[in-house]
């Protein structure tokens, strides 16, 4: 999922096919994250993917407890679908995520022995890597298993999987994927590596450090992914990133925005002033990355304010909407959307 791919640019196919002059690609391939409840209710839905999207990826329906919730069921049907919209329509499309604390069935939780909780785990991420082999250009292999404050609790996130197997799991499930899909970007996911502070600077510090253990290991990483939940009272750490991303180049490994969207909970509530600090912060995280070498993709968790996990997660105290995403509820392109639009065009 190199920068420059050569992907079409959203909706390029239709208004080729209408005659109309076809804007150049993205040197740097803008994503969106897609749900098959509302993909099947709700065309202009739809259709703000295919206008907006080089890269269209489901956001829920390859994960653990989605594709298998029970031991005898496997459910492909939802991300076959979501899949072979962005295929069929001339778009990429990638995979998240195999290891997720939050996405363990409880078939899997019940699970005491370790020697089977292995087996259970390498079986999952190998014939679901394999199904879309060709098909998906990578996968979040793990997603969040850093600590929230690596300062308090140490380096790793207490989770069912580090119960059962330690550290090991994330080697395992990364060595997994690349057997199953040798050509397959391969990532580790997670949160808040993105602003100023001591705990950033812990999490970024923990990502390096897991990287350079999975590469002493022989186990292939190709990409870090920096979730990029925007946090309205927070400070994008310019310098910080600039460093992080130069460390893992020096690696050999990518950078890219894999969640990106806002949370605007305490803020002014005037959709004006959501929209400006919005900015502001797609802003400063762009300069960020771009400061060392541009990211490998960017991806919005979602398309338009009409459906977003935030206002569910995270409301805000005075009940106000939130406008988290590129696109309004209406589907109208906010000046964001625009900003990522020109600085991923140009690549710079």
């Amino acid at each position: 999922m190199a920068a420059g791919a050569g992907l079409l640019v959203a909706g390029a196919a239709d208004r080729k096919a209408a005659g109309a002059p076809v804007a150049a690609p993205r040197r740097v391939p803008l994503g969106g994250a897609i749900q098959a409840e509302y993909f099947d209710a709700d065309p202009a839905y739809r259709q703000a993917f295919l206008d907006h999207c080089d890269l269209i990826m489901p956001m829920n329906e390859l994960k653990f407890d989605q594709i298998r919730p029970t031991r005898d069921a496997w459910n492909f049907e939802p991300a076959d679908r979501l899949v072979e919209f962005a295929l069929e329509n001339g778009r990429q499309s990638r995979g998240t995520c195999h290891v997720w604390w939050n996405a363990m069935p409880p078939w899997v939780e019940a699970i005491d022995d370790p020697a089977e909780a292995e087996a259970a785990l390498v079986e999952h991420v190998e014939r679901v890597t394999d199904r879309y082999r060709g098909k998906l250009a990578g996968w979040d292999v793990v997603n969040e298993v850093i600590a929230h404050d690596p300062q308090q609790e140490g380096p790793l996130r207490r989770t069912g999987w580090l119960r059962k197997l330690g550290p090991r799991h994330i080697p395992i499930a990364f060595a997994a994927a690349a057997r199953a899909d040798p050509a397959a970007r391969l990532v580790i996911n997670d949160y808040d590596l993105e602003f100023v502070g001591p705990r950033f600077d812990a999490r970024r510090d923990v990502m390096l450090s897991i990287v350079r253990q999975l590469q002493d290991g022989g186990v292939a990483v190709h990409g870090v992914g920096m979730q990029g939940h925007l946090y309205a009272d927070r400070q994008v750490d310019g310098p910080g990133l600039e460093r992080f991303n130069r460390e893992l180049d020096a690696l050999g490994v990518g950078l890219l925005v894999t969640e990106l969207d806002i949370i605007d909970w305490h803020g002014p509530a005037e959709p004006q002033a959501q929209d400006a600090t919005a900015y502001r912060l797609v802003s400063d995280l762009l300069d960020a990355l771009f400061a060392w070498k541009p990211p490998e993709a960017v991806i919005v968790w979602g398309i338009s304010d009409r459906y977003s996990w935030i206002p569910a997660v995270l409301p805000r105290p005075d009940g106000a909407p939130q406008r988290p995403l590129p696109l309004d509820g209406d589907m109208v392109p906010k000046d964001w959307m625009r900003l990522l639009d020109e600085r991923l065009r140009q690549g710079r």
